[in-house]
């Protein structure tokens, strides 16, 4: 091993063994120096700094070592000259510059030179060929959703590397709870080693359970105060994408000079498959990069850096599959959501195909009674022959019919009763009066309504998974003027809450301001709509499944609102053959989520290159 700053390379050990524990689960330890409490732990190091000073201490990065194993600390230039002392012989044993785990459990050693001390915790832990081995993280992945550990180096009495003013372990803690909050908002469950000011013993640090990704925080220190820049450790094969991921971005966002991504070959970890990397954001003996460190901007540029480095990482891991749902026209396509999303129905919501005021209020009503939304043709059933094999074959009984007789013939009521199935018309004088009779069916248990415009589909759409979740009448308006008798029924319903659908021009405030606790939801246009729509809602969401389908015509996304609604899932609009932001934005916030994404229709409804321009990888 070439002879460099031997520190660096123990706080790879320490942390790289911190992954180890992390995912193989508890050690099996049968004695201790302490008991694992990291308040004894920093208790004993208080004695120890306080027998030889704080000014004479340097605190350094720990030591995990196997029991039976041996490091020579002179490798490195900085300690050559300095006098190891073990603080619990029957532990740790020292022969000059040569270390060895003796027995399990917790101590500290302390080396002098100059009169300064060296002081490093050192865990001694059972060998990891006594350990159940692990299995490769992805397939160990047992939720769908993704855990990251962020181990914010030092802290409590362990103040890390002190120098300018400041100390490693406060600006390794604010960068730490800022990469937190950045991977939680992509959807990433985040482990903190510590979320305040506090000490933690190693041996407690490797008590805790299986992340997918572990990332440790650290800030360099050097004897020149020239010394600069940025570096990544990784510590074995399976490490190295995501180290360099990280490195790469952290290069990219602040122009750092670039230290490089490296790896000691002398202590590999053979027992997990997990990936780790130990970032070195800059050298806190550097005036020039400490100023910069200590600023909250550079500190959310390192901490943006590091979560795109991770996710970026996860991405290449996890190639996002699209699945096409669809059939050779748009009733065929709302078959084949039936079949995908029941294998029978009690209950079948039909709906036109032709038009959509009628059924854009149906997903509630679907939600309810668990039905699929089917579209039908204008015409009989002897004329729709899939419609009427699937109704047959998945055991329905009953039908609720949406729309007068103009949109659905009435001889669809006489040929559904000849096969034993019973229906019931919820039909109006018009589209207003039809969201009406719909919302009665669905009742107004939940005090909320939404109101939507009656003359375009689009933000209907965008609402009605949402509704058919919270049991939530979907209503119909016009832009400047609602229908006395849609205004009478939000009145007479004891309705406490109002969602105003789209923006003033496709509801007015005039309406809004004669509606009861109203909030609007809406966008400039019909994506950005629907991607307010889906963050007022996320909390309530599945987000491991998605449905995209075409903002720009309503049969898919109509068809996939019920399934969709049966998920506790959401259906994104998207363009033909242009990539709307907010689209892809949604898309890329919740990637780490998503199991199941299908896309409604094939590529005329939207095309494979706006799909893989959303950043899907593979298509089928």
């Amino acid at each position: 091993m070439k002879k460099k700053d031997y520190k660096k390379v123990i706080s790879i050990i320490l942390s790289l063994s911190m992954a180890i524990c992390l995912f193989t689960g508890v050690f099996t330890v049968k004695a201790y120096a302490y008991t694992s409490n990291s308040t004894e732990v920093e208790e004993e190091l208080k004695s120890i700094v306080s027998r030889y000073g704080e000014a004479n201490v340097l605190f350094e990065d720990g030591i995990y070592l196997e029991y039976g194993e041996s490091i020579n600390l002179s490798d490195s230039e900085k300690y050559q000259g300095v006098l190891w002392t073990s603080e619990d012989n029957e532990i740790l044993e020292v022969n000059g510059s040569v270390i060895k785990g003796i027995d399990y459990g917790t101590t500290f050693l302390v080396g002098s030179k100059d009169n300064k001390y060296f002081i490093k915790e050192v865990y001694v832990h059972e060998s990891q060929e006594n350990q159940p081995r692990a299995i490769s993280y992805m397939d160990s992945k047992s939720s769908s959703q993704f855990v990251a550990y962020i181990d914010a180096g030092h802290g409590g009495y362990d103040p890390g590397a002190v120098a300018n003013g400041l100390k490693e372990k406060d600006l390794t803690l604010s960068i730490a709870l800022k990469v937190k909050a950045k991977l939680e908002a992509k959807g990433i469950k985040v482990v903190m080693s510590r979320d305040t000011d506090k000490f933690l013993s190693l041996q407690d640090i490797a008590n805790t359970s299986n992340p997918d990704i572990f990332i440790s925080i650290h800030i360099n220190s050097a004897g020149a105060t020239s010394a600069s820049g940025i570096e990544t450790y990784y510590y074995k094969g399976v490490d190295k994408p995501l180290a360099s991921n990280i490195q790469d971005k952290l290069i990219e966002y602040t122009g750092a000079n670039n230290r490089g991504v490296k790896w000691e070959e002398f202590f590999v970890v053979k027992n997990t498959n997990m990936p780790a990397a130990l970032v070195e954001s800059g050298f806190i003996t550097n005036v020039n990069e400490a100023n910069k460190m200590k600023t909250a901007s550079y500190q959310d540029t390192l901490a943006r850096a590091i979560v795109d480095g991770a996710t970026s990482y996860l991405f290449d891991q996890n190639p996002l599959v699209a699945n096409r749902l669809y059939g050779l026209n748009r009733y065929e396509t709302s078959y084949e959501v039936f079949k995908k999303g029941w294998s029978n129905a009690d209950t079948v919501i039909l709906a036109s195909g032709i038009d959509y005021p009628d059924a854009l209020c149906a997903t509630p009503l679907a939600s309810k009674y668990n039905a699929p939304i089917l579209l039908v043709e204008n015409t009989s059933l002897k004329n729709q022959s899939g419609l009427t094999s699937l109704l047959k074959s998945r055991g329905v009984k009953n039908v609720f019919i949406i729309g007068g007789t103009s949109a659905i013939p009435s001889i669809v009521e006489k040929e559904l009763k000849d096969i034993g199935i019973s229906s019931k018309r919820l039909g109006g004088l018009n589209r207003y009066e039809t969201s009406i009779k719909i919302a009665k069916e669905v009742g107004t248990a939940s005090g909320e309504v939404a109101l939507v415009s009656g003359l375009d589909f689009a933000d209907g759409l965008s609402i009605s998974s949402i509704a058919g979740n919270r049991n939530m009448p979907i209503l119909l308006s016009e832009n400047n003027y609602i229908p006395q008798n849609v205004l009478n029924y939000i009145k007479s319903s004891n309705t406490k809450k109002t969602y105003v659908i789209g923006s003033t021009s496709a509801i007015s405030n005039n309406i809004s301001s004669k509606l009861p606790n109203v909030e609007r939801l809406g966008g400039k246009n019909r994506y950005e709509t629907n991607k307010i729509i889906f963050n007022k809602f996320k909390n309530e969401l599945n987000l491991s499944n998605f449905y995209i389908a075409s903002g720009l015509d309503f049969p898919d996304a109509l068809a996939s609102s019920a399934l969709a609604s049966k998920q506790s899932s959401f259906v994104l609009l998207s363009n033909v053959n242009y990539v709307e932001p907010e689209v892809k934005q949604i898309i890329t916030n919740n990637r780490l989520n998503i199991n199941n994404l299908y896309v409604l229709g094939g590529t005329s409804a939207i095309s494979n290159s706006t799909l893989y321009n959303l950043g899907i990888n593979l298509i089928r």
